[in-house]
């Protein structure tokens, strides 16, 4: 099978990574902070209780714990005082949280309470088990696929920051945090600032202004008004790093000279860097499209040839809630495409295979129609058909950890539409379904991993049987 990107890498010095405790610059002096057991005597109300310090520094400490009134895990965060003690920067202070709390997104870690306790102020926030992508790279950079999978979630995040006013200011590995069951999500908006000029925020007293690694030129000018362009230079330092093990400084070279990938993520991160930020990426949600169209096509040139490989690398049940409404509508070919090729419905729980898998049929001339459970997938069909224009195909994800998945989704649709056909995909190649699809409703499978030929192919196979039974029964 023909890759997208390759597994081997050149050689290369062994990076250094900034350690965990230069989470936040500035963050350099050890404080006497409370022990877990003082600090739950400190929170008032009596509803938290705290087990571990999980880091700390010149700055502020962070604790995990539980919120017992709703038996939820939890982590707190700690700033002291002595960082601004005047009642503007507490007046700040709350204002950002409150920011902060009213932002939901899958890929956010979520802000639950703020307050103030002796010498403290503090934020709870939602606790994530894992590890973050500063400890993940000390043991070396992510293939391209992986380094993508993570960035198109943080991108999803940003946009949506971005969209509420507030750009992050801090982006690095150690504020992307990737949980065990394969969620990604940005942390610590703590140096957030709102793009707001007649807002009066946190980070304008006392405030670092980001880890120097990954901050913006414009970061460096105390006259430069900082908007959400500062995150996108540093999702490009990022992902450098992701791909390389190393931090783009000076006279940085490309990464498809130090690692195997495909150069044209070259351009994207050298668009990324671009000292004048005018000439980068005007949003992250660009910087995502452009992402996904190096996986969705493959490289021009017989010398790089090869297809994306969806499916691989990314864990079960990973962050796949949808944004938007739970079926979004069928999405045209692009103008470049080739002629209309029918009505795909598609049941998958992950958004960037999802994603790919619709760049990859619109460009073959098939209108696309999304879902992520297959409660929302039967009925799509069933207003379809009510609406007298039925899907020509259904793709299902076998297995779906937090809804519906395709087999009890295949046994309603054939209730609706006993001639539906239903193409089924799973990584696990031994279950039932995936042995024996016709005994189980479907017309074909379709094994993970596999690449854009094949869901083409196996696309075409399946419509090309419907086309010919159709033309038999007159239908």
């Amino acid at each position: 099978m023909r890759r997208l990107f390759s597994f081997g890498r050149k050689s290369t010095p062994p990076p250094r990574v900034p350690s965990v405790s230069e989470g936040v610059a500035g963050w350099t002096t050890p404080t006497p902070y409370p022990t877990p057991q003082e600090l739950t005597q400190m929170m008032p109300g009596g509803i938290y209780q705290f087990d571990l310090m999980i880091g700390q520094g010149g700055m502020g400490a962070v604790y995990r714990g539980r919120q017992l009134n709703l038996e939820r895990a939890v982590a707190v965060k700690i700033l002291h005082r002595q960082h601004g003690t005047d009642y503007a920067y507490g007046q700040r202070f709350r204002r950002e949280a409150q920011s902060l709390a009213q932002m939901n997104h899958p890929n956010i870690v979520s802000v639950y309470d703020f307050g103030i306790v002796g010498d403290y102020l503090f934020y709870v926030m939602e606790y994530i088990e894992g590890i973050d992508l500063h400890q993940s790279l000390c043991a070396g950079p992510l293939s391209a696929m992986r380094a993508i999978e993570i960035l198109v979630k943080v991108c999803d995040a940003l946009a949506y920051a971005h969209s509420k006013g507030i750009v992050h200011r801090d982006i690095k590995p150690a504020n992307i945090l990737l949980s065990k069951d394969g969620r990604i999500k940005v942390a610590d908006f703590g140096l957030a600032k709102r793009v707001d000029p007649q807002a009066t925020m946190l980070t304008q007293t006392n405030m670092a202004m980001g880890t120097p690694d990954y901050a913006a030129p414009e970061q460096y000018d105390a006259k430069s008004e900082i908007d959400h362009r500062a995150d996108i230079y540093a999702l490009g330092v990022m992902f450098y790093q992701m791909l390389t093990g190393q931090i783009p400084r000076g006279a940085w070279h490309p990464p498809s000279s130090l690692v195997s990938c495909d150069a044209r993520l070259d351009a994207i991160i050298t668009r990324a860097l671009k000292p004048d930020r005018n000439q980068r990426q005007k949003s992250a949600e660009e910087l995502k499209g452009e992402l996904l169209d190096v996986l969705a096509s493959p490289p021009q040139g017989p010398a790089t040839a090869a297809v994306a490989v969806f499916g691989a690398g990314t864990a079960p049940g990973s962050a796949a809630a949808m944004s938007g409404p739970a079926v979004k509508a069928p999405t045209g070919p692009a103008t470049s495409a080739k002629p209309y090729a029918g009505l795909v419905l598609l049941l998958e729980d992950d958004v960037l295979l999802r994603n790919l898998m619709v760049r990859t049929l619109r460009k073959e001339g098939y209108e696309v129609s999304e879902t992520a459970d297959g409660s929302d997938t039967v009925k799509a069909y069933s207003e379809a058909m009510m609406a007298r224009r039925p899907f020509d195909l259904v793709l299902v994800d076998l297995t779906i950890p937090l809804g519906m998945g395709g087999a009890r989704a295949m046994q309603l649709l054939r209730q609706v539409d006993p001639e539906v056909d239903a193409i089924v995909s799973s990584g696990n190649r031994s279950d039932p379904a995936m042995l024996q699809p016709s005994a189980h409703g479907f017309a074909d499978v379709l094994p993970k991993p596999y690449d854009s030929e094949d869901l083409v192919r196996v696309v075409k196979q399946v419509l090309e049987r419907r086309q010919r039974r159709l033309a038999k029964t007159g239908a």
